[in-house]
């Protein structure tokens, strides 16, 4: 397995609408569902998002990006760094909740 840092950059927020980010959210949540998606959060200037995804090869999150509406509509651009892990943290949801 592969690991990937994908960093979001929104071109416009202002093309976002309802039914875009229901399209998004939906797309998302079924990455994460899937175990494709570990987390996902906005950038704290509002400027995109960071995420961080596992795959097999890279061109299964090319495939995934291309596909994401907010890619599809023109209004967040995606950089893909991929990355080997190799410490943890054991417990992870307490390490968010500090």
């Amino acid at each position: 397995m592969k690991y990937f840092i994908i960093e979001g950059t929104l071109r416009s927020s202002d093309l976002i609408d309802d039914n875009i980010m229901k399209e998004h959210m939906s797309y998302s949540g079924k990455a994460m569902e899937e175990g494709f998606i570990l987390m996902t959060g906005l950038k704290e200037d509002m400027s995109g998002v960071i995420f961080i995804m596992n795959a097999d090869e890279v061109s299964k999150v090319d495939e995934y990006l291309s596909n994401e509406p907010l890619k599809i509509h023109n209004i967040q651009d995606y950089k893909v760094t991929e990355f080997a892990p190799h410490y943890f943290n054991p417990s992870p949801t307490e390490w968010f909740n500090k």
